[in-house]
């Protein structure tokens, strides 16, 4: 009986602490390089990005686990801007 109770009490703390950050920032860069060379052809073997520095970026955005799965998994540059909603602009002030 003891057995039981410990091991619902292991059951019920990894219920409550694991959260799925969703994909790691090296995958979603991985990615995200792939796409961009597929999108962008023309430019030979120039690297376009920085890899260490896009992964150091990644992670000071703090993405939610949504925006990073579909980081990860876009599959051309429209699927790419869509992950990350950008806030409405004021319309133009008339004149």
């Amino acid at each position: 009986m003891r057995w039981l109770a410990v091991s619902l009490v292991f059951t019920f703390a990894a219920c409550s602490t694991s959260s799925d950050p969703g994909p790691s920032c090296a995958q979603i860069v991985d990615n995200m390089m792939t796409v961009t060379k597929q999108q962008l052809t023309g430019h030979g073997h120039l690297e376009l990005q920085n890899r260490q520095q896009m992964i150091e970026t990644c992670e000071q955005r703090e993405l939610t686990p949504a925006q990073r799965r579909c980081l990860a998994t876009a599959k051309d540059l429209a699927g790419i801007a869509a992950c990350t909603p950008r806030p409405a602009t004021p319309p133009a002030p008339a004149r």
